[in-house]
């Protein structure tokens, strides 16, 4: 799916074809050492060698020649856990 600028998308555990170029899924989701919200996300064969990107909010990563921010991350080490982005670019 191509989003315009600004389209925000949620991403939980499992699996989310929405994103261009993906599938893009949560992980795990869990507060790190430094009480920071922090989120491991599978994406496409792009982010090979590992397959997996870690973030926090405020990060951004790019699938499908599309950049999307981090802008929460909610509810980690429980199975509601997500996280939500918006496109940059």
């Amino acid at each position: 799916m191509i989003h315009e600028v600004g389209a925000q998308e949620k991403i939980t555990y499992g699996r989310n074809d929405r994103f261009k170029g993906g599938p893009v899924g949560g992980g795990r989701f869990w507060r790190g050492d430094d009480g920071r919200p922090t989120a491991k996300i599978g994406g496409p064969e792009e982010w090979r060698p590992s397959g997996m990107l870690v973030v926090r909010v405020g990060d951004t990563f790019t699938v499908g020649g599309q950049t999307w921010k981090v802008t929460e991350i909610g509810e980690e080490e429980t199975s509601k856990a997500y996280l939500l982005c918006v496109r940059l670019s």
